[in-house]
């Protein structure tokens, strides 16, 4: 029972951790993995482990970069193999993102969506410009109606492509990207979580 107390003493915040490893935006994502199935990890593979997994697995889903196993190694005192199999283990519990191809083609889709948006904002006389590119292929609809409202030629402004209307679109797509890259039960424990500030 002491040492368990000690254990937890010494094992390093999700913060903390996160911050070592330089992934601090995955912090409030790693705190809903802990909270969600950190006792688990921690049982199996002690809570430092536990920890450091649960900040591996949301800088994965995020943007942060998933710190690799010399990073954890160098920065904890622990065993980057028992770091990857408590990562493992949470994810176990929390279920899979969506497939690389789902998740592509909505971050090209949300750079498009950017792009219209800052040109609209811009009053710029044309959309981005995107052809042959890759990004055009992820939302013509939006580029054509872009290119339309637009060019000083046409009198006929699509109200889809009002500011506030793109400024929700993007909003939309950064939802739907994130939803995609945490999970479906991440994403809801992340949002079931958003406003608390207790550190683990």
């Amino acid at each position: 029972m002491g040492q368990r107390h000690l254990e937890a003493e010494a094992a390093p915040s999700i913060d903390c951790a996160a911050r070592r490893l330089e992934v601090e935006p995955a912090a409030a994502v790693a705190r809903a993995a802990f909270d969600h199935a950190g006792e688990l990890a921690t049982l199996a593979y002690d809570r430092t482990a536990a920890v450091l997994g649960a900040v591996r697995l949301a800088a994965r889903r995020t943007d942060a970069g998933e710190p690799d196993r010399a990073e954890i190694a160098a920065a904890f005192d622990v065993d980057p193999e028992r770091v990857v199999a408590a990562d493992e283990l949470l994810a176990s519990h929390l279920g899979s993102p969506a497939d690389a191809d789902a998740t592509r083609s909505l971050r090209r889709a949300l750079l498009v969506a950017r792009e219209v948006l800052t040109a609209v904002e811009r009053d710029r006389n044309a959309g981005p410009e995107l052809p042959g590119s890759r990004l055009a292929d992820a939302a013509p609809v939006l580029l054509a109606r872009a290119r339309w409202h637009l060019d000083p030629s046409t009198d006929y402004e699509h109200p889809g492509l009002e500011p506030a209307a793109l400024r929700a679109h993007v909003e939309r797509l950064e939802a739907d990207l994130a939803f995609a890259r945490l999970g479906p039960r991440l994403y809801a424990l992340v949002h079931e979580d958003d406003g608390e500030t207790d550190e683990n």
